[in-house]
């Protein structure tokens, strides 16, 4: 069965027949596969709706649309996990303020640096859909998109939000800048550093994107923001749920008894 890519720019979809798919999502899911994992600590997704699971330990598996494994990684302790930018997968290790680029099967790694002049303390670092970076200096909170063949500084300002303090996911998306915060939530910048949205979260785990929608847990339930209209809506999950991912055609949960499930759905007309 071939597979289905994920949904990335729907501007030809009316925004109304987004919100049914996804609505309805929940009424007519069928679980694929379920199996237990020990200490998960994130989950990510690439175009083509693959998932990537990251253990406390650093193991990374990669498992396809239908929950087979097809990969595995275990020689890394990612800060940041970015495999949206297919087939590179980006992994930023803190510790060791350098990031890695993988090919699709966790091979032929590449390492580089973050040039000590670009900053102080390189808190966060993520690619951009134009393949240069973004680097989050928490030794200031500036936030500079960067090229990092000529190392040249595109774009600089400083991220001057109460409560954002300890950034925990970092992510380029339709030309904004996410800020997700351990303890203040979702902070949405324009290109030019300027605040168009906070987004208050209790605990948050991750944030994802659909279409034109930013997305996250909370209460057992997606909740949705479209990054254009901002409009927002939810979808109900299964009770006890601790981190959930969504695509087009899949939803994998993950609850407190270290349990991972993958369903499927049908979108309407289907």
């Amino acid at each position: 069965m071939p597979v289905k890519r994920i949904p990335f720019l729907f501007f030809w979809i009316p925004l109304g027949l987004l919100l049914a798919e996804v609505a309805n999502a929940q009424s007519d899911m069928k679980k694929v596969k379920a199996w237990k994992m020990k200490n998960l600590t994130g989950v990510s997704l690439d175009r083509l709706g693959n998932f990537f699971v990251t253990g406390k330990n650093g193991k990374i598996i990669k498992y396809d649309p239908d929950g087979n494994v097809l990969a595995r990684l275990s020689t890394t302790q990612p800060t940041l996990l970015e495999p949206w930018y297919h087939p590179s997968i980006f992994i930023y290790n803190r510790s060791q303020q350098q990031y890695s680029l993988f090919d699709r099967n966790f091979e032929n790694q590449k390492k580089f640096a973050i040039e000590p002049s670009l900053a102080i303390e390189p808190y966060m670092v993520c690619p951009t859909h134009d393949n240069k970076l973004w680097i989050l200096d928490k030794a200031d909170w500036s936030a500079k998109k960067v090229n990092p063949l000529t190392q040249e500084v595109i774009l600089e300002f400083e991220i001057d939000q109460p409560g954002f303090t300890d950034c925990i996911y970092l992510r380029e998306y339709l030309n904004l800048l996410i800020v997700l915060d351990r303890k203040a939530g979702i902070l949405i910048l324009n290109h030019l550093g300027k605040p168009i949205e906070t987004i208050p979260v209790k605990k948050p785990g991750a944030i994802y994107f659909y279409g034109e929608d930013l997305y996250y847990l909370e209460n057992n339930a997606l909740k949705f923001f479209n990054l254009v209209t901002e409009e927002r809506h939810e979808m109900n999950l299964p009770p006890d749920t601790q981190w959930a991912v969504l695509t087009d055609e899949r939803l994998l949960t993950f609850s407190s008894t270290r349990r991972i499930t993958l369903y499927s759905y049908r979108s309407p007309g289907e």
